[in-house]
């Protein structure tokens, strides 16, 4: 990873926002022979490994995501003892009786996904990228314009700097500047949802297992974590509506660990503390293009679901892997990264899987939203037997990991 100089530069590929998925694509694409820079306006910091503090944002880590983070070299910079692979996974209805029981040995597999900060996961990446002889990190530099001809896409950042390429991709998050300026209109759907998180401590073992229940102010997700083998840790994410979040971020430590317990059922027994609480509103966002001229958006740039099961970043991370395959196929080549053909190719795969995945979550959230006698005891009945057929749980297990089923 080079220093960055105040000059005139040209890359094959600009990629505008270094989070996880903006830098997951850098790795990639320098690695397949690009040479590419990444603008990202923050500076980051190594994080301290400190036993009991955890971030409180996470990101469940599938099958599918983990295989290409140990292709790229990032899974293996992943401190050991904070890595949390979860074998089950517990779904209960919390107005009625439906449950439904996966575990990773009926398909297969070691364990389901594994649950990792994502501050480690950001950590990991830029120890590679660092060592990518053809990847230039402008860290603490903020791209100020850019525009596009029939040849390539020229950036100028804000301290002069101007940047030339064949391609731009936008990583910059759910409130995209790139997709703004470029026009591409979005589909938005508020939740009026807000979700809660934080890291607990509790009395039973989780037994690398991740649990969710539907509550009638919304999901709470239990996801387990790793303490250097102490099991007594789980991230929480509570998506609650906008008064009940209120209401749950308005209580002292003690009223929240109560509220906390009651609302799981007591299922990791007592919560013996529970670490500073942080939220964000929820709603579902989807571009509807991933490509304008030269210019192609990813991950929260393109589509935003609600976090039910976790798939957020493992669909950003698809976007990435799917791009910097059709990235290495034109080089290759020696074909235009931004010709028509490669970025429709890439939004025709990844458009159909991630509306796929959206109309997914947002039935489900439908489903468990009403509290109506009839609906709560049609879900149950319908999870139950869901729950003991083997055969119809399979294809929802692989979807879950990461592998498509036809």
């Amino acid at each position: 990873m080079n220093q960055h100089t105040t000059s005139s530069q040209s890359f094959d590929a600009i990629i505008a926002g270094g989070g996880m998925v903006g830098l997951s694509l850098a790795i990639a694409a320098s690695q397949s022979g690009l040479r590419v820079a990444v603008i990202e306006p923050g500076v980051a910091e190594a994080p301290k490994l400190e036993p009991d503090v955890f971030s409180p944002r996470v990101s469940a880590v599938n099958h599918f995501t983990r295989q290409w983070f140990e292709s790229l070299g990032v899974w293996q910079q992943l401190p050991r003892q904070r890595l949390c692979g979860y074998r089950q996974m517990h779904v209960w209805d919390g107005l009625g009786q439906g449950q439904i029981a996966f575990d990773s040995d009926q398909i297969g597999h070691s364990e389901l996904g594994h649950i990792v900060e994502n501050r480690w996961l950001l950590d990991a990446m830029l120890s590679v990228a660092s060592r990518q002889t053809r990847l230039e990190l402008m860290a603490g530099h903020r791209l100020a314009t850019w525009n596009q001809d029939n040849h390539q896409t020229i950036v100028q950042l804000e301290d002069g700097t101007e940047l030339t390429s064949t391609v731009l991709a936008g990583c910059d998050g759910r409130h995209s500047k790139l997709r703004e300026q470029a026009g591409i209109d979005t589909r938005e759907w508020p939740y009026h949802h807000t979700a809660l998180v934080t890291s607990i401590k509790h009395q039973r073992p989780h037994q690398a297992t991740a649990r969710q229940v539907f509550l009638d102010s919304g999901p709470l997700a239990l996801l387990p974590l790793n303490n250097s083998g102490d099991e007594h840790w789980s991230s929480i994410v509570w998506s609650a509506d906008t008064h009940r979040a209120t209401e749950l971020l308005a209580l002292d430590d003690e009223a929240f660990k109560q509220a906390l317990h009651q609302a799981s059922e007591g299922c990791l027994g007592d919560i013996e503390q529970a670490d500073p609480r942080h939220s964000f509103p929820l709603s579902q966002m989807h571009a509807k293009d991933y490509y304008k001229g030269r210019l192609v958006l990813l991950g929260d740039a393109a589509h935003a679901i609600h976090p039910l099961a976790g798939q957020g970043a493992n669909l950003g991370f698809q976007d990435a892997k799917a791009l910097s395959d059709e990235w290495a196929r034109a080089h290759k080549y020696r074909l235009d990264l931004g010709e028509r053909s490669i970025m429709r190719r890439y939004q025709r795969q990844r458009q159909t899987h991630n509306l796929a995945a959206m109309a997914a979550m947002d039935g489900f959230k439908r489903l468990f939203q009403s509290d109506q006698p009839l609906a709560v005891l049609a879900r149950n009945i319908g999870m139950s037997q869901f729950n003991r057929h083997p055969l119809i749980k399979r294809p929802m297990m692989l979807a879950a990991t990461g592998q498509l089923v036809p």
